[in-house]
């Protein structure tokens, strides 16, 4: 009884069906398999393609030709925008609006006179290339915490690590910036102290402290290069004067690196502790 219904529920094997093939459901209720390249994704409606699609690129940090004279209007930019929207302009890094500081065109810039770039002022502009993908346009590629949390204390009287970021290989690439952003507390009046940001076998912050001082912080950046990094920092506390500092490193990041975050006392009796770390990447 109901055998011809019974029969009529079954989902039938199309023409198209294969073992080991993804499944989808033909136009006329039928099983087939997903035909395409082993490295294709399936859509939802059972068609197949390379998975993706082809990503638009950036412009980051793009430094537009022109003479910054203070009667020049005119910049030129290194390609086109596409979207046009997606420009960004930044005259001393502060973003300028597009038709009330500046208009655009093609690769031109062309500033108002009374937005006109100064002597001594640095231009920056960031953007999109041309892409093929037809999905919704990306936003500029975010940032990347690698590292981040409250480090230890030390009351050595001898450099000890007290927080470390281990950054694994393959991560990093060139063109990547590094940021690290940190903070110390000092606890105690009786002993100054001193802090270190290693970058591998590179130290790329060394400050020492007064007894007084109670707090202190800074930032550093390693801006990768296609063998090692530029390094530089800015380092300051309550009392510390700010210093800012550059260097190179020769460390090989394509195999892993460690950034490591020393403390020490001059005398024993009082703490330093990492209170805070930052590690970012940028692509």
């Amino acid at each position: 009884m109901g055998l011809i219904a019974d029969l009529g529920a079954r989902p039938l094997k199309g023409p198209g069906f294969a073992a080991g093939r993804v499944a989808v459901v033909s136009a006329l209720g039928a099983v087939e398999s997903a035909t395409g390249s082993a490295t294709d994704c399936v859509h939802v409606d059972g068609s197949s393609g390379p998975c993706g699609g082809v990503q638009p690129s950036f412009v980051d940090g793009d430094s537009p030709a022109g003479i910054v004279d203070g009667a020049n209007t005119s910049f030129t930019l290194s390609a086109l925008p596409n979207p046009v929207s997606s420009l960004a302009v930044f005259r001393n890094g502060v973003l300028q609006k597009t038709g009330q500081d500046y208009t655009f065109t093609g690769s031109a810039i062309q500033f108002v006179a009374a937005a006109a770039p100064q002597p001594g002022d640095t231009l920056l502009a960031g953007y999109r290339l041309t892409g093929t993908d037809s999905g919704t346009p990306q936003m500029y590629p975010n940032p990347q915490v690698l590292c981040s949390g409250t480090g230890a204390a030390t009351s050595s009287t001898s450099l000890a690590s007290i927080g470390t970021c281990a950054i694994p290989s393959g991560l990093l690439a060139p063109g990547d910036r590094v940021e690290i952003r940190f903070d110390f507390t000092h606890q105690g009046t009786t002993s100054g102290f001193s802090f270190e940001i290693h970058w591998g076998a590179n130290t790329i912050v060394h400050r020492d402290a007064a007894a007084g001082e109670a707090l202190a912080g800074g930032r550093a950046d390693a801006a990768l290069l296609a063998a090692g990094a530029q390094l530089s920092s800015q380092s300051w506390g309550a009392l510390l004067p700010f210093s800012a500092t550059v260097g190179s490193a020769t460390d090989s990041y394509a195999s892993g690196l460690t950034i490591d975050f020393q403390g020490m006392l001059a005398q024993a009796g009082d703490t330093l502790t990492l209170a805070n770390y930052t590690v970012l990447r940028f692509p």
